[in-house]
């Protein structure tokens, strides 16, 4: 995968740290209660081989029973408050990290659900909503860990300096050193998990692809082929956590290796000032132990440096999408807050009609008609990449709101009858029994035992291709808009139900303007206008019988 230039790399890393700060400071309070509870925690398990220190030297070699009953308890009481600290603040972190998990799978499922960018692949923005939500939200745990770690070796290092300080001394250079050391990869790490996400993105497109096609494939003998093509999509994945998973070990090794010479320094360092005289037993043994210690915070660091930068990576990931989804809707910035509103395409909703001028079609001519309010016009294409075009178009003057294009390829979800049609969970949600019957989607409301509450799989998988546009149109005429766009909306069901049907919209959308493209002959015979497409030619108006009269051409599209 390129790299990019380095501007867009810098530009990226920066998004996703604005992302990454504006997930913490929405947690701000449950994260200083959090940090405070874990710091409290580290420094309890610093204060644990200093309290045993003490206990050497004020109870254990004077040999005073009321001064070891007294250490024991004080040891206790520490263990006591290290563990419920953890508990209580490691709770504040998860609970922290799942709610902005859900907080940026939202957010990045709005943003494709209101921006009119398409170009991202299913699989890859169920990627961005899942596995790049879930490691961006894991900010919050390095930054428990890590601060705590923090906090914890400063406590240690201002024990060590008190206690001897020249053991402090080296013990300050070696850990500075050491984070140094630990940080220097990071950048490294931050690059090898965004091409990491990108191809955990890939490899989740290419499997929702297949899925979605599975029955064509199957149909045409191109298993072996969606196999390989995954296959190596799966593979460019694993190389790329492979990767990422060395560097991250590199990382932790050399945070590992740099302790172990530190805390070498330290054990030397002690040992000459107990030969010396100038330590006693009881404080070497707390020197000793908290020098050990910090083994433990350092590791910490070294793995939290390479799971932030996993972190970064995410955020950088998710940032570009939804930064690209607010710039395609809001067209280029001219400044902070003034935007160039996008030119208005070809078709356009007013009054309750519907204008398409000079819509450019891929044969070189262009296509002007005019659909009036209140009526239903249907748009006959010689050529389907022609009728393709037009649907585009009206789609694109469809707001959702007032107009809606209900496109032939049906989309289903998960749910009910019910919820499909109303798109509503609410088992109370009303459907417009107009709509059922007019779509011919009654048949099937009866036939199956739960009527409205019959479930539907993910897709319509468990219903037949007819079945799913009756839900489909049904769902597009309960939403009752002022102009309705269908694109060949009843294909797939027999031509007495299809001519049914046609009928049943006429009647319910009169007085409102409805355009169906199609070649069906029932919608044509119901039509008040037909506007036919030809190719190389301009385009002609006409009722259904006029233009069969007249056209050739006409009459030869519309019987295919």
């Amino acid at each position: 995968m390129p790299d990019g230039s380095g501007g867009r790399a810098a530009h990226g890393s920066r998004a996703g740290i604005r992302l990454l700060r504006r997930s913490v400071g929405r947690h701000r309070g449950t994260l200083a209660l959090g940090l405070l509870l874990l710091s409290c925690w580290q420094i309890c398990e610093t204060l644990v081989p200093v309290a045993i220190g003490l206990a050497i030297d004020h109870a254990v070699i004077p040999l005073d029973i009321v001064a070891l009953a007294v250490s024991v308890l004080g040891i206790l009481a520490l263990f006591v408050m290290l563990s419920y600290s953890y508990r209580f603040g490691a709770r504040c972190f998860q609970r922290v990290r799942e709610q902005e998990a859900h907080a940026l799978r939202v957010e990045v499922a709005e943003s494709g659900l209101h921006s009119s960018r398409d170009d991202r692949a299913a699989g890859e923005v169920l990627s961005l909503a899942s596995a790049d939500a879930d490691v961006a939200s894991e900010v919050f745990f390095h930054i428990g860990r890590g601060g705590a770690g923090i906090i914890g070796l400063a406590a240690a290092a201002a024990y060590l300096l008190a206690a001897d300080p020249l053991t402090g001394l080296v013990v300050a250079i070696g850990v500075s050193l050491s984070l140094a050391v630990v940080a220097l990869p990071s950048r490294a790490i931050t690059r090898r998990s965004a091409v990491q996400q990108e191809a955990i993105g890939a490899a989740g497109s290419g499997a929702s692809d297949l899925m979605h096609g599975l029955g064509v494939l199957k149909s045409i003998g191109g298993e072996r082929w969606a196999a390989t093509r995954y296959r190596r999509l799966s593979r460019t994945a694993a190389d790329a956590g492979v990767a990422t998973g060395s560097r991250t070990g590199v990382l932790e090794g050399l945070g590992a290796l740099t302790m172990m010479l530190v805390l070498a320094a330290v054990v030397l360092t002690a040992g000459l000032r107990v030969a010396e005289g100038s330590m006693g037993i009881g404080t070497f043994v707390a020197v000793l132990g908290v020098a050990a210690f910090f083994t433990e915070p350092m590791q910490t660091i070294a793995q939290v440096v390479g799971a932030l930068a996993r972190s970064r990576g995410a955020a950088d990931r998710i940032a570009a999408y939804l930064d690209g989804a607010r710039n395609a809707d809001a067209g280029d910035c001219a400044g902070d807050a003034t935007f160039r509103a996008p030119a208005p395409g070809p078709a356009r909703v007013e009054g309750g009609a519907v204008y398409v001028e000079g819509l450019a079609l891929d044969d070189g001519s262009s296509l002007d008609f005019h659909a009036a309010s209140g009526t239903l016009t249907a748009v006959v294409a010689e050529r389907p990449a022609t009728a393709d075009t037009v649907v585009a178009a009206l789609a694109a003057a469809c707001d959702g709101v007032s107009s809606i294009a209900a496109p032939h390829h049906v989309d289903l979800f998960e749910g009910t009858i019910r919820s499909n049609i109303a798109l509503d969970h609410d088992e109370s949600a009303a459907v417009a029994k107009e709509a059922i019957d007019a779509s011919a989607a009654r048949e099937l409301v009866e036939l199956v035992p739960d009527g409205l509450e019959h479930r539907i799989d993910d897709l319509g998988r468990n219903l037949s291709g007819g079945q799913r546009q009756r839900i489909a149109l049904a769902r597009a005429l309960h939403a009752d808009p002022e102009v309705l766009v269908l694109h060949d909306p009843s294909t797939a069901v027999d031509a007495v139900t299809e001519a049914a049907v046609a009928d049943s919209i006429t009647e319910l959308r009169r007085g409102r303007c409805t355009l169906v493209v199609t070649t069906s002959p029932a919608y044509l015979s119901a039509a008040d206008a037909v506007v036919f497409v030809r190719e190389a030619a301009p385009a002609v108006m006409g009722t259904h019988v006029e233009l069969a009269e007249r056209s050739a051409r006409y009459r030869e599209a519309v019987s295919r």
